[in-house]
């Protein structure tokens, strides 16, 4: 390896050895400025003599050539040169450096593809995500429409902070994660150069803290009563999303009926780990009045095979919306089913860690202090006491859970 030194006598391309040299490189070679990529006088040492005879042949080679160099170049291509190193120096780079990097650019450029086709590109690799995810991917699309013809390498800051701007925080943030996503894709494909990421220069909003917003006892009661009266399709994916808390995007959608064990000591519902979000197998107790519930939903004549919720993610949201406000409930709380549950559950039995292992958490503290003196004891016992109305109908019994 070469080390560079001051220069302390005349250039010779003849290797020597130098006597202030250390011992471990003590081989010489002097290269004078003109053959100098650096366009000044400097020494390089090497630790054996075959070495720097080496380098010597390649600046020798260098020499020779210049002159032919020289004669192949125009006046103007010299006079060019000279500016370029001109305007360069001052900041201390290399003309070779300086081409290589605009032709890595250039090679960048050629390779990029336009920002709608990265979208697209990242949108085919999670074609097996929830269609919530995939729902997600087309709006952060749409919403850059704009853009969508401009190589992704041509992409900066600038130009997605106006439209990030317009966008509530929540909105933003989210957008802001997709766009991620396609850029590290991008970067990972070779469509533009490392560390070019124009996220990496915009910040995420900051999420104001929020007391949790849940739906109160009459709310839950309402909704339920409606859906058993008008829409019995939907009164699962409500029970197991009020009075189990399962996710219900990607967990409650994907469940199927034999998850839902009604045998045994204790009803419960096995969440398995190609449907949990975390990955992880979790049992989920069924309440006595979420027992009753779907009790109802059996005997008014509702399946129990194949998939609890037999709709997709788009039909889901327009029964959800329909029934809210149809059962006259005039907000919307985008995971209120989950967070109603957390709440109501720790107010009645107050063991946050067991809690934890229920709804697939993975930080208590965090739970605690969400959910912690959201509601009353008293006002928890009467949310787990929501039951249809007695009827004199036979109950059809749950036939035994098959094993899944």
């Amino acid at each position: 390896m070469a080390v560079i030194g001051l220069m302390a006598r005349a250039a010779s391309l003849d290797p020597y050895k130098s006597k202030t040299a250390s011992s471990a490189r003590p081989w010489c070679v002097d290269v004078p400025p003109n053959l100098s990529d650096t366009g000044k006088r400097k020494r390089l040492f090497f630790s054996k003599k075959t070495e720097a005879t080496l380098e010597c042949e390649k600046l020798k080679t260098r020499r020779d050539n210049f002159g032919v160099s020289l004669n192949t170049m125009s006046p103007a291509r010299i006079a060019i040169a000279a500016e370029a190193f001109n305007l360069l120096d001052p900041q201390g780079i290399d003309l070779l450096e300086a081409v290589r990097a605009y032709l890595e650019d250039l090679g960048h450029r050629t390779a990029s593809v336009t920002f709608g086709t990265a979208f697209d590109r990242f949108a085919e690799l999670k074609r097996k995500k929830s269609e919530k995810y995939r729902q997600e991917i087309r709006h952060a699309k749409a919403k850059f429409e704009p853009l969508l013809e401009v190589p992704i390498c041509d992409i900066k800051a600038q130009d997605l902070e106006p439209i990030l701007d317009s966008l509530p925080d929540s909105s933003r943030n989210a957008k802001m994660r997709r766009l991620r996503s396609v850029f590290n894709l991008a970067i990972k494909r070779g469509w533009m150069k490392p560390g070019t990421s124009p996220i990496a220069r915009l910040d995420f909003a900051e999420p104001s803290v929020k007391e949790v917003q849940i739906y109160s006892m009459d709310e839950v009661e309402r909704i339920l009563l409606h859906s058993l009266n008008n829409d019995l399709d939907l009164l699962p994916f409500l029970v197991l999303g009020l009075f189990c808390g399962i996710r219900p995007d990607g967990e409650l959608q994907k469940l199927e009926w034999s998850a839902v064990r009604f045998d045994g000591d204790k009803p419960q519902v096995v969440i398995p780990p190609e449907v949990s979000k975390m990955k992880r197998r979790r049992f989920v107790d069924l309440s006595p009045n979420a027992v009753t519930w779907l009790e109802a939903y059996r005997r008014d004549g509702g399946s129990m095979e194949g998939k609890i919720v037999p709709f997709g993610f788009n039909v889901l949201r327009k029964k959800r919306r329909k029934n809210q406000a149809e059962a006259k409930i005039g907000r919307w709380i985008q995971q209120g089913m989950r967070h109603s549950f957390c709440t109501y559950w720790l107010a009645q039995h107050k063991d946050v860690n067991q809690l934890v292992l229920q709804s697939g958490h993975t930080d208590a503290d965090t739970m605690w202090r969400h959910y912690h003196r959201g509601v009353t004891e008293a006002e928890a016992r009467k949310f787990w006491s929501i039951v249809p109305p007695k009827t004199d109908a036979k109950v059809i019994p749950f036939p035994e859970a098959k094993q899944a």
